[in-house]
């Protein structure tokens, strides 16, 4: 019985996506694998490389190692023209920030300049991890790195690594160093709408939850620091800590031991739901926690509870129901338009997740977007404006990894790190509804095409048909010497799914095989 429940919870699954995939979430998950060499996503969605490490910028230098967080921040609003700023969790750390827009004749997301910030002027920056995209048109960018001393090249009094960095994309320049937000490997920041309040945790073991309250609006470089003390399945209060001077601000962790505050195992990424509710992702508990603030603008009280994670998951993909456990490593985390909440996981499987708005501990609404290449986590993680393109890296891949041919026909190795964007199929890249068939171009028929029959493709001379899986890898490769017009090719041995073809090395074409 519990078989054919899992069957009958598959197939309307399929068919409610299938009905309904209008927006970025709609897809059916990916069946749970150990990790591979490809990048695994649902066959609903394509992704188009946008820089990998080692590219030429375009103001000199290159894209530095270990891209992580990928923060798209929109010019006026816009969601297709905007500037891509990626961290580099490197020493020393950096910043890259590209111009792209998005060109509506090829479907495409273009890169019209990138440049590196300098960042001499603070001291530089190590291991620049995760972040936040402000409203007022700035991006957080984290050091998740502390000495393990006064390290003061500038005699400034202040630690020179382990801080929260504010950057102008736009003119490409440093705000500077938030002392007052306290010293500690810094992961993530999450920013009130009040433009004030920042909620913020220690990527260490022990590691705290933090809130800053700013003094003025848009301004984070004084404010009060509190620390969480109190239960992890109830209430707590938030205890202020001493941050005026650069003792002060130096010694976050220590004060933070000193006033008994709540141990977690690594706080990764923080963020505010759409129900006003702070989560924030533990990677060494295997749980997400949320918890509802009484009071952002004061040191009042919060309530925690565990919202998803340490638990084994039912998935339901194309081939039915697996069980899945969810694993350590919890990270990068991000609310798309309709509330659901994506997870990143650097550990286990470095598994992309998505809770559905309706989830609970007790119906749990769980989702697998896909797994990273070999040897990646997945990282980053912004949405654009309307919600259509979503924005991440793929950081410190193995050099073994297969290739894979993107949207825009690029050969992705995925044996370095890698910053893209992935949308819908429809969104992204060139579509059978928008192509216009000439009789220069080559026609494929029958489509859907049954393996027991003939391919048929009429149009230009042949050379060769190139065949790709929905993941972009090459499942066949054939050659045909330019002597016809006309073919009629026998592909037994494709598995029933989505395929692209393309035809001599120029035109696509999507297949689906019945």
């Amino acid at each position: 019985m519990k078989n054919q429940l899992h069957f009958i919870l598959a197939i309307g699954i399929l068919l409610s996506v299938s009905s309904k995939a209008q927006n970025i979430a709609d897809f059916v998950s990916v069946q749970p694998t150990t990790q591979g060499n490809t990048f695994v996503l649902p066959d609903s969605h394509v992704f188009q490389k946008l820089i990998e490490v080692g590219d030429p910028l375009t103001e000199g230098g290159t894209m530095p190692s270990n891209p992580d967080f990928t923060a798209y921040v929109p010019i006026n609003g816009s969601s297709v023209n905007g500037y891509l700023s990626v961290n580099s969790e490197a020493a020393p750390g950096g910043v890259t920030v590209l111009d792209i827009n998005f060109d509506v004749p090829s479907n495409l997301w273009v890169v019209s300049s990138s440049e590196a910030i300098d960042f001499s002027d603070v001291a530089g920056t190590v291991a620049n991890c995760s972040g936040a995209v402000t409203s007022w048109g700035t991006v957080i960018s984290c050091e998740e790195f502390v000495p393990p001393f006064l390290y003061d090249l500038n005699f400034d009094g202040y630690n020179d690594f382990g801080w929260n960095v504010e950057i102008d994309p736009a003119t490409k320049t440093v705000i500077g160093k938030h002392f007052a937000m306290g010293n500690f490997a810094h992961e993530n920041v999450a920013i009130h709408e009040n433009n004030r309040t920042v909620y913020q945790g220690a990527d260490s073991d022990p590691g705290y939850l933090y809130k800053f309250v700013a003094d003025s609006a848009e301004d984070l470089s004084s404010g009060t620091l509190y620390v969480y003390t109190g239960s992890k399945s109830g209430a707590g209060t938030w205890v202020p800590l001493l941050n005026g001077t650069p003792t002060e601000a130096n010694s976050t962790l220590a004060q933070s031991a000193a006033a008994s505050a709540t141990v977690f195992d690594g706080i990764e990424d923080v963020e505010i739901g759409p129900d006003g509710k702070v989560y924030f992702a533990v990677k060494g508990e295997a749980l997400v926690y949320r918890f509802e603030d009484s009071d952002p603008l004061v040191g009042t009280t919060a309530t925690m509870e565990s919202f998803v994670g340490n638990n084994t998951y039912d998935i339901a993909h194309a081939n039915g129901v697996t069980s899945a456990t969810w694993g350590n490593g919890n990270d990068n985390l991000a609310f798309d338009g309709q509330g659901n909440l994506w997870v990143f996981q650097d550990g286990g499987e470095n598994r992309i997740w998505v809770i559905g708005s309706d989830h609970t501990t007790g119906l749990p609404n769980v989702k697998l977007f896909g797994n990273a290449p070999g040897g990646s986590e997945p990282t980053g993680i912004t949405f654009s404006p309307d919600y259509k393109f979503m924005f991440l890296s793929i950081m410190h891949p193995d050099v073994n990894n297969a290739g894979q041919t993107d949207i825009a026909g690029n050969t992705v190795d995925f044996n370095v790190g890698t910053t893209m964007v992935v949308a819908l199929e429809g969104n992204l890249g060139e579509t059978l509804s928008t192509v216009t068939i000439e009789e220069s171009q080559p026609i494929i028929w029958p489509n859907p095409y049954l393996k027991s029959e003939a391919l048929n493709v009429k149009g230009m001379m042949l050379e060769t048909l190139k065949i790709f899986d929905v993941t972009g890898k090459l499942v066949s490769d054939l050659n045909f010497k330019g002597t016809t017009t006309r073919e009629s090719i026998y592909l037994p041995n494709l598995k029933k799914g989505t395929y692209i073809l393309k035809i001599n090395d120029s035109q696509k074409f999507k297949l689906i095989v019945k």
